[in-house]
């Protein structure tokens, strides 16, 4: 009974370890991760595309922004592994992901954070002075220091809850997305600082092609962009567009139990407009 308890946890790690295709039929070790036809046609599947949505159909939107805490056990599936060197390509958190693709230019669409419009457009070595960081000391310059994935604690997102006439629902529309993490030329590195701005439409093909990982069945896993536009998270509400322009909750409510409760509060007006519609 022993062994055959150690024999299973044993598996269980192997399959947790190379999460990888094929396992249950290689011959060899060299043999996982070796994909046939099938397996590669289906990873070829493209993602689904957003609807068209016609101005004149949305009856009602807001636009929101939230954060998700990657201390947020739920959200741990876009944090680890944050040992970016240690796993193969099968196991990335979103960070590497997009460390990886911004840095072989397949993601470009990146923006300033000092605002929210997507207007003011970072060039490459815009965006190498936020994620890597080297400096000139006593005439040598230091090893550059590249932001990593451990070093990143929290995402922003900004996205439109609207309610479609056409097909008579409410919908959201994941529009923006601002890793938060380690500020390199803060000489502590203890304080975080928002990085830049990606615009989402833009990295769904990137982020379609890297899946997440699923402690709970390493058979069953979804896409970064499944996760990410189907709301496979847990965030909390900080500003909302409004009549003052960029101000945020912490400007007019009390750090602590006033800002949740406000971000409580726009949450359910959102979540009521949809049941008022059917009891009008």
């Amino acid at each position: 009974m022993k062994k055959s308890l150690i024999f299973v946890l044993c598996f269980m790690f192997v399959l947790s370890s190379y999460s990888q295709s094929n396992i249950l039929n290689a011959s060899t070790p060299d043999e996982i991760g070796i994909q046939n036809f099938d397996q590669k046609q289906t990873d070829n599947d493209s993602f689904l595309e957003f609807d068209y949505i016609d101005d004149r159909d949305i009856l009602w939107s807001k636009v929101v922004y939230e954060k998700i805490d990657l201390n947020e056990k739920i959200n741990f599936p876009l944090l680890f592994p944050v040992n970016d060197e240690t796993y193969e390509k099968n196991r990335k958190s979103l960070w590497r992901i997009l460390k990886e693709n911004i840095l072989n230019k397949n993601i470009t669409d990146l923006y300033f954070d000092r605002n929210d419009n997507f207007k003011d457009k970072m060039t490459y070595s815009d965006v190498m002075e936020v994620i890597s960081f080297s400096e000139m000391i006593n005439g040598v310059q230091t090893p550059a220091e590249e932001l990593k994935s451990i070093d990143i604690s929290a995402y922003r997102i900004k996205g439109m809850w609207y309610f479609d006439k056409r097909q008579g629902e409410m919908k959201y529309r994941l529009l923006g997305l601002m890793p938060v993490g380690k500020n390199l030329k803060d000489d502590d590195g203890k304080n975080n600082t928002d990085l830049f701005w990606i615009w989402y439409p833009s990295i769904r093909k990137v982020l379609h092609k890297e899946q997440v990982f699923n402690d709970k069945n390493n058979a069953n896993r979804i896409s970064f962009d499944q996760l990410l536009v189907s709301r496979r998270f847990s965030s909390f509400i900080y500003k909302e567009d409004n009549v003052y322009g960029d101000r945020a909750i912490k400007d007019y409510k009390m750090p602590g139990l006033e800002s949740i409760l406000e971000s409580e509060r726009i949450k359910k007006e959102i979540l009521d407009f949809e049941q008022d519609m059917w009891n009008r």
